[in-house]
C-alpha cells in the first residue's frame, strides 16, 4: 500500500514538474511597457534628418525603432527620455547597433538641422533628428496621435517602440528607466 503511494506520489511530481517546465517554455515574453494590442502599423514618416538627407522610417525595417517627438530647447522631457534610451542602448552591446533613435521636432522654427545634430549628436551617431515643412510635420503628429502646441513647447511625450517589421508595439513615458527599455528592445531584437 505504500509502494503504491509512493510511486503514485512519484508520478505525480514528475508530472507537476513537466507541466512546469512546458509552461514556462510556452510562457510568451511579458513587455514592461504600455503595449499596443494588437500592434498597429507605424505610419510611414517622409522627413528630412539633421544632415539634410531625406529620412523614411521604412528604411529601417530590421532595426527596432526608438521615436519621440520633441524640441532641442526642451529643459526636461526630451533630454531625460534621449538620455534613457542612450543608456538603453549601451547597455545591449553590439545589439544596441540595431537600435534607431529618431526624434521629431515639435518646433520646427528653433529645430534647425544644426540645432538638431547639435542635441540629438550630444546623446550617439545612432540618434537622428527629424524636421520637415510644417504640413509633413503635421501630418506625422497627427499620424501618431501627438498633440503639439505653444509653438512646440507642450507635446505628447511617449516614446513609441516600433519593432523590426515596422509595428509599433508598445509606448514608454520619458520616465522610463533605461533597464525597463533595454530588456523589451532585447525581446523585439529575438522576434518576441
Amino acid at each position: 500500500m505504500q509502494r503504491r503511494l509512493l510511486a503514485a506520489l512519484g508520478a505525480f511530481l514528475v508530472l507537476a514538474i513537466g507541466v512546469a517546465f512546458y509552461v514556462s517554455m510556452n510562457k510568451k515574453p511579458a513587455f514592461q511597457g504600455a503595449v499596443i494590442t494588437p500592434p498597429w502599423p507605424a505610419p510611414e514618416l517622409q522627413l528630412v534628418d539633421h544632415s539634410g538627407q531625406p529620412y523614411r522610417l521604412s528604411n529601417a525595417r530590421g532595426k527596432v525603432v526608438l521615436m519621440y517627438f520633441g524640441y532641442t530647447n526642451c529643459p526636461d522631457e526630451c533630454p531625460l527620455t534621449m538620455a534613457h534610451a542612450k543608456l538603453a542602448i549601451e547597455s545591449l552591446g553590439k545589439d544596441g547597433e540595431r537600435v534607431q533613435v529618431v526624434m521629431v521636432s515639435t518646433d520646427p522654427v528653433r529645430d534647425t538641422p544644426e540645432a538638431l545634430q547639435h542635441f540629438m549628436g550630444s546623446f550617439g551617431p545612432e540618434f537622428l533628428g527629424l524636421t520637415g515643412t510644417p504640413p509633413e510635420l503635421e501630418k506625422a503628429w497627427k499620424d501618431y496621435g501627438v498633440t503639439v502646441e505653444n509653438g512646440g513647447e507642450t507635446h505628447s511625450t511617449y516614446l513609441y517602440v516600433v519593432d523590426p517589421t515596422g509595428a509599433i508595439r508598445e509606448t514608454f513615458q520619458p520616465d522610463t528607466l533605461p533597464e525597463t527599455i533595454a530588456a523589451d528592445v532585447k525581446l523585439l531584437l529575438k522576434g518576441k
